[in-house]
């Protein structure tokens, strides 16, 4: 089993490179617990809600680490969400992998 995942990783890491923008579908990004657990501040939301009803796009990036876990952009992600986009912009990082 840890063979099939190894390969599925590098598979990824092949497509998806860090520092690129990427459309990915929604439903493969992963939550960590402590973003679910975090409320959003108002001020916060409403000023992303107001810049994606002006401008049709996420005000900030979504970052994912090569497993498709969520590491910044909850508030983007929420929104997408919501508003049921199909594939959204992505972007991957690989500095978490140092620690």
């Amino acid at each position: 089993m840890c063979n099939k995942i190894s390969r599925y990783i590098k598979r990824i890491f092949g497509i998806y490179k860090p520092g690129y923008e990427y459309w990915i579908s929604l439903d493969k990004i992963h939550i960590p617990q402590e973003f679910t657990k975090t409320r959003i501040g108002n001020e916060k939301w409403k000023s992303k809600w107001r810049y994606y009803r002006r401008t049709g796009k996420l005000q900030s990036r979504i970052l994912l680490t090569k497993d498709f876990t969520l590491v910044d952009g909850y508030s983007s992600y929420k929104i997408a969400k919501i508003t049921k986009m199909g594939k959204i912009p992505v972007w991957f990082v690989d500095w978490l992998d140092e620690e």
